[in-house]
């Protein structure tokens, strides 16, 4: 009914090792957001809204575990601690999810509509992205 509209190409960013080039996740991530408004006809506002969070991802995830610099670089997905991954996660797709559908709409007019979806659309992320953090970056045990 155009209410729900989840997200689940964000993962990108979430799974890019922290220890690779900034520069890399950047470019991928416009190129990964280009091309899904290439597909969507979006006007290049999934390509603004990756771009971003991928941005902002490291400050983030610095500022929720009170890490430095050099620790979060050693550390991986795998190594975060679960609250503090869930919560960057949750972060990262919010403020992803508003900026779409706020360039998307470009207008405040029906701001309730407007947090009404993104609520939305971000739960179903947020369960989808879990679902799939957990299929497919499970740890390989060594028997």
């Amino acid at each position: 009914m155009g209410y729900i509209d989840p997200y689940v190409y964000i993962i990108f960013v979430f799974v890019f090792p922290f220890n690779k080039d900034k520069t890399g996740l950047l470019v991928g991530s416009f190129i990964l957001g280009l091309f899904i408004d290439l597909l969507t006809n979006d006007g290049g506002i999934h390509a603004f809204s990756l771009v971003f969070i991928a941005y902002i991802r490291f400050f983030l995830l610095r500022l929720l575990s009170g890490k430095s610099t050099f620790e979060i670089e050693e550390s991986t997905i795998h190594t975060l601690r679960f609250p503090i991954l869930f919560m960057w996660i949750v972060i990262l797709t919010i403020i992803h999810h508003f900026l779409v559908f706020t360039l998307e709409q470009f207008s405040f007019t029906h701001f309730g509509h407007l947090i009404f979806k993104t609520v939305v659309s971000t739960l179903l992320s947020m369960v989808l992205i879990i679902f799939g953090l957990q299929l497919f970056m499970t740890k390989k045990s060594h028997a």
